[in-house]
């Protein structure tokens, strides 16, 4: 079953200002949201300041924390908003959000915006936060999260399935869990086929025969898992034959990631950029794999080390203001994430365009002995050429040293350690000294995610 019919015989709401749902599962919102992606850059841009204005007036009027930082900015809540203005605002850090704790809360959401929400991030960046939002908030992350939905379309009656980190039991192999439906009826108001969900704690030869199982239509699941469970079926022949894409979820996506999953499956990936404090970032584009922010919904800015907004094609520091949260307003907030800015996008969206999501700056930036920093590359498609490679992690141990650490499916010889060891060097922007160290098994964060780079230098 596909919904497009039932939305575009939802009736329109009128005006434009404030874009927003009635209800949870409104599908007259979700036809606003399918009519607003196709506004011109300036009128969302105008959307933005329209509803950020307001979110300022409130966090002025009810947030001390806020009002201190509106006013250092020398900003007047009561006069129209500009953009350059807005930037004078100093951005709100993971660890201001942390330290600040319930001085950031709003003393007065309004009564309409229902129940508080608590929203944990897994403190991938080290800094865990917890930030309150509301019913009506998460009621605006669901009606985004269906947009995603009709973007890259699907059979809504088949079947959906999850390999993610889950706490209970109840979820591992060899039966994972099952349910009636994908979610709740606020995210999808209508019928829709069962789910079923596995722990990620299984092993990657359990989820395989686990997923030939279940014979998903859909898969959701991390990309460093999607990329080691599709190696797995792709060296077996192990074939998923309906599956029609896979979602990814919490990690960066790199090109390996997409390779392997057309390669063993014969399936695109769809990707979603996300945090769990604040919801969806910005989703990819239907025709292509570039993100659209979610715009109507949440103010996104890329600014550069001086704190100006980057140019087309700049790598920047990602700042979020999601323009429906009044129990926790944040400003102008730093995710700790860094992406870099695109041009408008070919498939007609005014939405603006993210071209890549780069990830954490803590865990994911290699720093040479001269204090150069970059993102590292490694070369990892071409590991298993070398030698029989299951899954890997490369730490900075200091300054002159990075150590990969090695599941394989055999000892390697003393020739395969030195061919991986050229292969990465050759990657690498400056002549650290490269060592392995061989594991049972590469863990992953408290949040469920594998990083496949980690620093251990002090910041």
């Amino acid at each position: 079953m596909r919904i497009e019919t039932v939305i575009d015989a939802a009736p329109v709401l009128p005006g434009s200002m404030p874009l927003c749902p009635a209800r949870p599962g409104d599908l007259a919102f979700q036809r606003q949201l399918q009519d607003s992606q196709w506004w011109p850059a300036e009128r969302i841009l105008d959307h933005q300041l329209g509803l950020a204005q307001r979110l300022l007036v409130h966090a002025y009027r009810t947030v001390p924390f806020q009002r201190a930082r509106i006013e250092a900015a020398g900003i007047d809540p009561d006069i129209a908003l500009t953009i350059e203005a807005w930037r004078r605002l100093p951005p709100l850090r993971r660890r201001d959000l942390q330290e600040a704790g319930s001085a950031l809360v709003s003393s007065h959401i309004p009564k309409a915006h229902g129940a508080i929400v608590a929203n944990s991030s897994s403190g991938s960046t080290g800094t865990p936060v917890t930030v309150r939002g509301t019913a009506f908030d998460a009621s605006v992350f669901k009606c985004v999260n269906l947009r995603h939905f009709l973007w890259h379309p699907h059979d809504f009656t088949g079947r959906l399935v999850s390999i993610r980190r889950i706490k209970s039991e109840k979820a591992d192999y060899p039966n994972g869990v099952t349910y009636a439906r994908w979610g709740d009826t606020a995210t999808f108001p209508f019928r829709t086929g069962p789910a079923f969900a596995l722990s990620i704690r299984a092993s990657i030869s359990e989820q395989a025969e686990w997923l030939v199982r279940q014979d998903p239509d859909y898969l959701l699941t991390y990309p460093s898992n999607a990329r080691e469970l599709a190696w797995h079926c792709a060296r077996r022949g192990i074939a998923l034959p309906h599956l029609e894409h896979v979602a990814m979820m919490g990690e960066v996506v790199g090109e390996e990631v997409r390779e392997a999953v057309r390669e063993a499956w014969g399936a695109p990936v769809v990707d979603t950029y996300s945090a769990q404090e604040v919801g969806m970032i910005a989703d990819q584009c239907p025709s292509s794999e570039r993100y659209h922010v979610q715009a109507e919904t949440m103010l996104v800015e890329v600014i550069d080390g001086a704190g100006r907004a980057c140019e087309l094609g700049q790598r920047g520091r990602v700042l979020v203001t999601p323009l429906f949260n009044y129990a926790t307003p944040l400003l102008r907030y730093e995710l700790g994430d860094h992406a870099e800015v695109g041009a408008p996008c070919a498939c007609g969206r005014g939405l603006p365009v993210l071209t890549k999501i780069l990830g954490r700056e803590r865990n994911a930036l290699l720093v040479a002995p001269n204090g150069e920093r970059y993102w590292p590359a490694f070369g990892s498609r071409g590991f298993t050429a070398i030698a029989p490679i299951v899954q890997h992690q490369f730490v900075q141990k200091d300054a002159e040293w990075i150590e990969g650490k090695l599941v394989t499916e055999r000892p390697l010889t003393k020739d395969e350690e030195a061919a991986l060891a050229d292969h990465v060097q050759s990657r690498l922007p400056w002549p650290f000294r490269i060592s392995f160290a061989y594991v049972d098994e590469i863990p992953r964060n408290a949040g469920g995610k594998f990083e496949n780079f980690v620093s251990e230098l002090a910041r």
